[in-house]
């Protein structure tokens, strides 16, 4: 097992709040709008936090109060929790060493199974979305995995072997999202999953949702993809990358800032012809991936208010800005390139 499975697994085993029942009982909260048991539950729950001292038990903590917040949030319109909640998911973040709310690996990979399964709505599509979003980003930590011994590869046939590893997996990761995009149409996601992913301010700062940003891909892109692009694009690629690192864990925030520093795969190709076929291999994967990505998201913006947000903060002109910088690194394999 991969050390993301290994961690979340043990996270998602436990339930430091005492919380299992009330997080049964969300979904039929949600469904009623009962803010004064959300707040009442909240408060409750977090009376335990104090207490907590390890990462991998307030990484729990944080995965059911930062849902019953959000909840609370999505009802009332109220970004700033009581004072109480606040107070407990600071000390849960850092004693995580994470951001002070749920993140996607909260939702999706350190989600337990069966009956003890969080999700704000409890049905069939929320289920399939938690179950694929886990599958995915299981898919995406092998695939970093294997990605990471690329630039060290000593001839062509190490690099393919790597890289056919890696593309295997981002096949797996791809398929994932397709079975979310064709169980989950643009109005059930928007109408009622989407509610749930509200920004929170928590002592003073502003904390995204749960959204795709925060996935491993990200730490997948910083391989890859570093330095390939260059002038205005590369500001605000690194700028892009330091809105979303935070919401990693810290093993995968310690390979995104060293992968920032270093030239990514196109790069290095640029200079070693032996590892421009499984650069161009993986580029072509991410390309693969975004195109239809953003066709998704445009779909969903495309009933919601103008001038909307996805869920961490962004509008589809994000995804426009990624597909330059995977192109940027495309260009780079090309012989007459420049540096």
């Amino acid at each position: 097992m991969t050390l993301t499975r290994d961690l979340d697994s043990t996270t998602a085993a436990l339930d430091p709040l005492g919380a299992d029942a009330v997080m049964r009982a969300l979904p039929q909260a949600n469904i009623a709008a009962d803010t004064t048991w959300l707040r009442t539950r909240a408060e409750h729950l977090c009376r335990h936090a104090a207490s907590i001292r390890d990462a991998a038990p307030a990484r729990a903590a944080l995965r059911d109060l930062g849902m019953i917040t959000a909840s609370l949030a999505r009802h009332t319109g109220h970004a700033v929790p009581p004072p109480a909640v606040e107070a407990a998911m600071l000390h849960l973040g850092a004693t995580a060493d994470e951001v002070p709310r749920e993140t996607v690996y909260s939702y999706a990979t350190r989600n337990p199974r069966g009956p003890r399964r969080r999700s704000f709505t409890d049905t069939p599509g929320e289920h399939v979305f938690i179950d694929e979003v886990t599958a995915a980003s299981h898919a995406l930590d092998d695939a970093i995995r294997h990605c990471s011994g690329l630039p060290a590869a000593a001839d062509r046939n190490a690099a393919d072997a790597l890289a056919a590893a890696v593309h295997d997996r981002l096949r797996d990761f791809a398929a994932r999202l397709l079975t979310v995009k064709r169980t989950l149409t643009p109005h059930y996601f928007t109408g009622l999953l989407r509610p749930y992913y509200p920004p929170l301010e928590i002592d003073g700062r502003t904390y995204y949702a749960p959204g795709g940003a925060q996935m491993p891909l990200l730490v997948l892109d910083v391989m890859i993809l570093s330095q390939a692009a260059t002038g205005e694009l590369a500001v605000w690629y690194e700028q892009y990358l330091t809105d979303n690192v935070l919401y990693l864990p810290p093993h995968h925030r310690a390979l995104v800032d060293a992968g920032r520093r270093t030239p990514g795969l196109a790069r290095l190709a640029h200079r070693r012809p032996h590892l421009r076929p499984a650069a161009a291999l993986l580029i072509d994967d991410l390309l693969r991936f975004r195109l239809p990505h953003r066709q998704l998201a445009r779909a969903n913006m495309a009933i919601r208010a103008d001038g909307s947000l996805g869920s961490g903060g962004y509008t589809t002109s994000a995804l426009d800005r990624l597909l330059d910088v995977t192109d940027s690194a495309r260009a780079l394999l090309s012989p007459g390139s420049p540096a």
